[in-house]
C-alpha cells in the first residue's frame, strides 16, 4: 500500500539575499520521521518556545475518531505535543531529549519526546507573553477548542471533544483531563485555526488572543486567564475567507491568510 510519514527536518539556506530570493535549500537533517496510518491529522506547525526548545504538534494520525486510539496512548508521538532540543545530538539521534520532559520525571511510562498527550489536530500554536503554549485544536463533529497546554497534561481526545464525552456523549470518566479555556460549535464553525496574542497599538485588542474558522472565515478574540478556565469570546467578524494561518510582525499586528485567494490581510 501507499506508505505515508510525517518528517521533521532541518535545512541549510545558501546565499539568500534581502532581494526576497530564499536561497537554494540543501543539506537535509532530518530530526524525527514518523509512519502515518492516515492522510489526515498528521503534522503542522513548528514553534520554538521561549525555553529555546522546539515543539512539535502531531495530530492522531486519522481517520475518523481516532481509530488506532493514539490520542490516550503515550507511547506514541501520534496525537501529541513534542519538545526536543535539536542544539545538543544525542548519540547518533540528531536531537536530545530535555530532561525535564515528562518521560525523565512524573510520566516515566511516556514516549521519550511527548509534553502533553490527548490531540486531536493541534496545527497551529503560539506561546503567549508568559511563555505559555496556546493550542488550536480541531474537533470532530461537535466542537472546537482553544487549550492552555502544559508539561504532562492530557487534553483529552479521544475522551473528550471540547468540554463533553466524546462517543459515548455521557459518563466518560475525565479524572486527569485538563479542560480547554473555550469552545464553540459546529454552528459558528467546523475547523478552528490559532492565532497569536495581539501586541499592536489597538487598545481594545492588546493581550487578547485572537484565532478563526477555516471553514466559515470567522474571527474571535479571547482574553486569555491566569489559570486554565472557561472564558468567553469576543466576535471580531466574518469574512468570505478560508482562514489557514496566522502571523505576528515586529510591532505585534495580526496577520491572516486566505488559503482560497492566496492573499495575505492585516487585522486593523
Amino acid at each position: 500500500g501507499e506508505s505515508r510519514y510525517s518528517r521533521v527536518s532541518r535545512w541549510t539556506v545558501e546565499h539568500p539575499d534581502d532581494a526576497g530570493d530564499p536561497g537554494e535549500l540543501k543539506d537535509e537533517l532530518v530530526y524525527l520521521e514518523v509512519d502515518q496510518p492516515y492522510q489526515n491529522h498528521n503534522a503542522g506547525r513548528l514553534a520554538f518556545g521561549p525555553d529555546g526548545m522546539l515543539y512539535i504538534g502531531w495530530g492522531d494520525g486519522g481517520w475518523r475518531a481516532d481509530p488506532n486510539k493514539n490520542g490516550q496512548n503515550p507511547l506514541t508521538v501520534l496525537g501529541a505535543m513534542l519538545r526536543i532540543d535539536v542544539n545538543k545530538a544525542d548519540g547518533e539521534k540528531p536531537y536530545s531529549i530535555p530532561e525535564d520532559n515528562p518521560y525523565f520525571t512524573d510520566k516515566p511510562g511516556w514516549a521519550r519526546e511527548v509534553w502533553a498527550i490527548g490531540l486531536r489536530n493541534p496545527w497551529k500554536y503560539s506561546f503567549d507573553p508568559k511563555g505559555r503554549l496556546i493550542v488550536a485544536d480541531v474537533g470532530q463533529d461537535k466542537y472546537e477548542e482553544v487549550s492552555i497546554v502544559g508539561k504532562s497534561q492530557n487534553m483529552g481526545w479521544n475522551t473528550t471533544e471540547g468540554f463533553h464525552c466524546f462517543e459515548p456523549e455521557s459518563g466518560c470518566n475525565k479524572t486527569g483531563i485538563t479542560m480547554p479555556i473555550y469552545e464553540y460549535d459546529h454552528e459558528d464553525g467546523q475547523s478552528i485555526t490559532g492565532g497569536y496574542v495581539y501586541l499592536g497599538p489597538r487598545e481594545d485588542l492588546k493581550g487578547k488572543y485572537i484565532f478563526g474558522d477555516f471553514i466559515k472565515g470567522r474571527l474571535w478574540a479571547i482574553d486569555l486567564p491566569d489559570k486554565p478556565e472557561k472564558v468567553e469570546a469576543y466576535a471580531l467578524g466574518k469574512w468570505p475567507m478560508l482562514i489557514a494561518t496566522f502571523g505576528r510582525d515586529s510591532k505585534g499586528e495580526i496577520y491572516v491568510a486566505d488559503f482560497a485567494s492566496g492573499r495575505i490581510y492585516r487585522l486593523h
